[in-house]
């Protein structure tokens, strides 16, 4: 086969070609996240309208016992099926890679394509990256006008549901997360479509290692992007507990053996006192528990950090990709 000159090729062909290619998967992408959208909105006006109906906005706190906990209380009980929906969102990420990036290159490879779509006037690093840049970018903008939806739905329960900034769904959307993962996620797929060279098992593979990490990120990894503060008192308003230790009357740390066996006891001397609260008899004891949390206004150092990790990632795993693209069509 005759493999024509570079110049042969308009300047952005491959960019043309990668849009005529794969605008179906980039459509229907941009199509669901639009559809999960006008979801979110229309979900946000009604809520809304039931946190000003309930005059949720006239409360200036929600103490416990107090009018506006109980109405706070029947309001998030009321949305609390659709806030447990909301939880299949953090899936997006593995499936838009795996649905976009799985059969990007793999296709190619197991139908024999690339024999002739990598000799038409440009090689075969100037076609994939070419691919790789104008999908990544595309992606990563579409999950970004996303983000805003799940903003507009949350902020009325971000006062009557108060939580730390690294929950999952307001983390995930409220900054630059979800774009990261999402770019990530493409990265994986494209990285596995490659190494298996069948498109099913690329899109499988790319969704459970996608997925999977995603997990890994929001147990394991994130809490810890920098050290933990203590306090023997309350955490802040937006402030991330991310663990619990206790120390004995003399100031030394108590192992989990031991405050398990304590938590025992309190149960066993309350077990006709619904209302008691095992801090309070920890405390006539001399007990003390230290609550360890990320500050508040670590938010956006948390969002860097994460997005940076994962675009750096995905940025070897893109070149690795390429790598070996050249090395086994030589």
């Amino acid at each position: 086969m005759t493999t024509l000159p570079s110049a042969a090729l308009p300047r952005f062909g491959p960019a043309w070609v990668t849009w005529r290619q794969h605008r179906f998967a980039l459509g229907a992408t941009a199509l669901l996240l639009a559809a999960l959208a006008v979801l979110l909105l229309l979900g946000g006006l009604t809520a809304r309208d039931d946190y000003h109906r309930l005059g949720l906005d006239k409360c200036a706190s929600f103490t416990p016992g107090t009018r506006c906990d109980q109405i706070s209380i029947e309001f998030n009980n009321q949305y609390a099926t659709a806030s447990l929906l909301l939880i299949f969102l953090l899936v997006l990420p593995a499936a838009i890679g795996a649905f976009v990036g799985g059969p990007l290159i793999a296709r190619e490879l197991e139908t024999g394509t690339f024999r002739f779509a990598w000799t038409q006037g440009a090689g075969r690093t100037r076609w994939l990256v070419t691919k790789l840049a104008v999908l990544t970018l595309a992606l990563a903008a579409v999950s970004a006008a996303f983000s805003p939806a799940y903003k507009y739905w949350n902020a009325p329960f971000e006062r009557t549901l108060p939580s730390g900034f690294g929950s999952y769904l307001p983390f995930e959307f409220g900054g630059l997360a979800f774009p990261a993962q999402t770019v990530l996620g493409f990265a994986v797929g494209v990285f596995m479509g490659v190494l298996a060279r069948r498109t099913l098992v690329g899109i499988g593979a790319s969704f459970l290692i996608t997925f999977g990490l995603s997990m890994l990120t929001v147990f394991l990894v994130r809490p810890h992007y920098m050290p933990a503060r203590t306090t023997l008192g309350k955490i802040g308003r937006g402030d991330w507990g991310v663990g619990t230790t206790y120390q004995n009357p003399s100031g030394g740390p108590v192992s989990s053996p031991e405050a398990h066996q304590l938590f025992v006891q309190f149960q066993a001397q309350n077990l006709n006192r619904p209302n008691a609260r095992f801090r309070d008899w920890l405390a006539a004891r001399d007990y003390r528990i230290v609550t360890h949390y990320q500050p508040s206004g670590r938010f956006w150092s948390f969002q860097l950090i994460e997005a940076g990790w994962m675009l750096a990632l995905a940025a070897v795993l893109a070149a690795t990709t390429v790598w070996m693209v050249r090395r086994r069509t030589a």
